[in-house]
């Protein structure tokens, strides 16, 4: 009972499992990376800042234009009180007054084409942080992507070992039935292929984990019926992966196109116009200005509309603003600002050594995993040439069962490893892509 129960779970766990009425067509890395850019929360949150940005150069535009203000108002007046020829009677009367006034910047020591500059880099600089966010997301993805495909091959790798012990333990129990081996290789053979029962539930297991981490982090509302596409990467599609070009034509090219680093340098520059507009408080302001006004009062004998003509006062002159001392607050301003700069400076400095690390190391660890692959490689083929002989032992009787189950235990690491390498080595030429702004495709 005990053999036939162990027999059905294998045939069980070797079946392919039955499609539900939820399952979905597989996503390719292109849908998933597509799919995570239009509904990341970092992104959309550099989109509203990006958005923000623009405001505020439309904010720093307009600040060129005059301005227009209107105003009214009334009051009633008990004991004297100005009369409309500015004579203080003693009665009590009400009055009223309407105004419009307007001004427009002629010179401001530069300030205002400054901000509008400043505004321009920042402007770019959220553009780039909004491709260093979508860039981060594509990456991001892509790592999960690719630990699904290396656990969905070793669901296979698993599979593979429980369907290699299942025939063994059936082998075992027809050897034993003819009197060709002790009935103990019937319980060893047995004990392995429960063993790879478990071995393949516990890589299925890691298997559905890895599908659900994708599936998060694309922010889809459920992982129920995902899956994703299995690309071809045989030998031939991994050797034209290998890149020719050197760490340092890499850092060169990346050091003048990485959103990262661009972001730096616009915000830089716009630090050092910080300064300059800084500055612009050091000279005279010239505005223009003109007004209208009038006033209606009671008791005058004249009608409103003849009050309103006779009363209204019109006015246009020009405001010179010279600084004299402000308690040294534009050099303190300027000197904020050129501190600001010189941190700015550290931090573009500081971005292109991190960067510069990062393409060495993916660079160098990129050529080590694909030594390692190939390597891995071969060790398989001599893994399973060795299994081979053994297997061919075990079918005759003329094998233990401890140098069988060390064979395919051997073959089966070396599978595991070579993987393991693989995907390693995907993933590192993936890295030096994007450096490369190359698109990730799989």
């Amino acid at each position: 009972m005990k053999t036939k129960l162990l027999s059905l779970l294998a045939v069980g766990l070797l079946l392919p499992g039955l499609p539900s009425a939820q399952e979905e067509n597989p996503w390719s890395l292109d849908d998933c990376i597509g799919y995570a850019q239009q509904h990341n929360i970092d992104i959309q949150r550099q989109e509203l800042q990006h958005e923000n940005r623009e405001v505020q150069l439309s904010t720093t535009r307009n600040s060129r234009l005059p301005n227009l203000n209107a105003s009214a108002g009334a009051d009633a007046s008990f004991g004297l009180s100005p009369s409309s020829n500015n004579v203080y009677v003693s009665s009590n009367r009400i009055s009223g007054t309407l105004g419009a006034s307007t001004s427009m910047p002629i010179f401001e020591g530069g300030r205002i084409n400054r901000q509008i500059r400043g505004a321009k880099l920042d402007l770019e600089a959220a553009v780039h942080d909004l491709q260093r966010a979508k860039e981060d997301v594509a990456v991001r993805v892509m790592t999960l992507y690719l630990q699904v495909l290396f656990n969905k091959e070793l669901v296979g790798v698993a599979e593979r070992q429980l369907e290699l012990s299942t025939r063994q333990a059936e082998r075992s129990r027809e050897l034993v039935a003819s009197g060709r081996q002790p009935e103990s290789a019937r319980y060893e053979s047995e004990s392995l292929q429960a063993n790879d029962v478990v071995t393949l539930t516990q890589a299925r297991n890691d298997l559905t984990l890895a599908l659900l981490d994708l599936s998060q982090a694309l922010n889809r509302p459920s992982a129920a019926g995902f899956d994703v596409v299995m690309p071809r990467l045989d030998s031939l599609a991994l050797e034209t992966m290998r890149q020719t070009e050197s760490a340092e034509a890499v850092y060169a090219y990346a050091e003048e196109h990485r959103p990262a680093i661009q972001a730096e340098k616009l915000r830089l520059l716009s630090s050092q116009n910080a300064i300059r507009t800084a500055r612009a408080g050091l000279y005279p302001s010239i505005s223009l200005g003109a007004g209208y006004s009038t006033g209606i009062y009671d008791h005058t004998g004249e009608g409103f509309w003849e009050q309103f003509r006779h009363n209204s006062r019109e006015y246009v002159g020009l405001t010179v603003n010279i600084p004299i001392f402000n308690r040294r607050a534009t050099r303190n301003e300027i000197r904020s600002a050129t501190l600001s700069m010189e941190a700015q400076q550290l931090t573009l400095i500081e971005a292109r050594q991190n960067l510069r690390k990062e393409i060495e190391q993916a660079y160098y660890n990129a050529d080590a995993a694909y030594t390692k692959y190939r390597a891995s490689e071969s060790a398989l083929a001599s893994a399973r040439i060795t299994f081979a002989y053994e297997q061919a032992k075990a079918e005759s009787g003329r094998s233990t069962l401890f140098d069988y189950d060390d064979a395919r235990t051997r073959m089966l690491k070396a599978e595991s490893e070579m993987l393991q390498a693989k995907y390693e080595y995907v993933f590192r030429c993936k890295i030096l892509d994007f450096y490369l702004d190359r698109p990730i495709h799989l």
